[in-house]
C-alpha cells in the first residue's frame, strides 16, 4: 500500500482498496511493534495525531524497504537509506496539533 492523506480524500474514492487503519495493526493484547515503541519511548502527547503518526512511520519502513525514494533521497536509482534526513523529510506530512 502507500500512504495517502485521508483528510483529503473521499471514502468512494478507494472502492475496493484495502484501507489499514490504527485499528488494524495491532490489537490491545498484542501491540503492533511500532504501537509498543511510541509507547515505550512516549512517542506522543494528546494522543489526537498519535495513530496517524504511528500507521505513517509504519509505511515510511516499508517505503525505505521497498526501494522507494523521496524528496531527501540523493539518488532515485539507489536504495534509500534509513537516515534521520530521510526519515525526517517521509514523516514531515504528519502535524501534530
Amino acid at each position: 500500500g502507500r500512504r495517502i492523506n485521508s483528510c483529503l480524500t473521499l471514502a468512494v474514492m478507494h472502492e475496493g482498496s484495502k484501507v489499514t487503519t490504527i485499528e488494524g495493526l495491532g490489537t490491545p493484547d498484542k501491540l503492533h511493534p511500532m504501537q509498543a515503541a511510541f509507547i515505550k519511548h512516549d512517542g506522543y502527547q494528546c494522543g489526537y495525531c498519535t495513530p496517524g503518526q504511528i500507521c505513517s512511520a509504519v509505511a515510511v519502513l516499508g517505503e525505505i524497504r521497498d526501494g522507494i525514494p523521496s524528496h531527501a533521497s540523493p539518488s532515485l536509482t539507489d536504495q534509500p537509506q534509513m537516515i534521520a534526513s530521510e526519515i525526517q523529510e517521509r514523516m514531515s506530512g504528519n502535524i501534530c496539533r
